[in-house]
């Protein structure tokens, strides 16, 4: 527990270098992650002070963490349909995410933390429900079960586990795996290996 809780203490840029934060390890890591879907498509009471649309992000503390989106209406037209290209809002979609979610990371910068995370609250805008975890070996199955779409930081993807794609692909609803390369800020699809 102390080492989850001092890891990572350097400060600086060196708190958003992706890597596998150590995580809890939950009994039935399922319900924890029934709740953040349930929390992403708006079927969960929010928090207190807590309203409209959110990316739920799972912390490797196992806790829900709420990043609220914009209000409705306040993105600019050419934004919302940019978005809409990518994942049209006429089918509601899962949307899975695997970034790093390390809790100093996010609270200090969770732009910095998640780099595509400018896409997922435009996903949450326009209605898809959106979560996010680290991808860690425990929760891998769990954090990806009945989703439609998985987006996997590029940063993160070393740190997963071998056979990491077959597990989300068994996990999915529908499966569609795309990687986000940092340095072009690209969603490239994944082929099946």
């Amino acid at each position: 527990m102390f080492g989850r809780l001092f890891a990572g203490r350097s400060g600086g840029e060196d708190r958003f270098q992706p890597r596998m934060p150590a995580v809890d390890l939950l009994p039935d890591i399922d319900v924890l992650f029934a709740q953040a879907r349930a929390a992403a498509a708006g079927d969960l009471e929010l928090p207190t002070g807590r309203s409209g649309r959110n990316v739920v992000v799972v912390t490797p503390g196992r806790m829900l963490m709420f990043l609220p989106c914009p209000s409705p209406g306040s993105m600019p037209a050419a934004q919302v349909a940019s978005i809409e290209k990518m994942v049209p809002p006429t089918v509601k979609r899962n949307i899975a995410a695997i970034a790093y979610t390390e809790l100093e990371a996010l609270n200090a910068n969770a732009g910095k933390a998640i780099p595509f995370l400018g896409f997922l609250y435009g996903f949450a805008y326009i209605g898809h429900a959106v979560w996010v975890f680290e991808g860690h070996d425990s929760a891998l199955a769990a954090g990806c079960r009945e989703a439609d779409v998985l987006i996997v930081d590029g940063g993160m993807a070393p740190f997963l586990p071998a056979g990491w794609q077959a597990t989300v692909r068994s996990a999915m609803r529908h499966p569609e795996i795309y990687l986000h390369d940092r340095a072009s800020y690209a969603l490239r699809p994944v082929a099946r290996s």
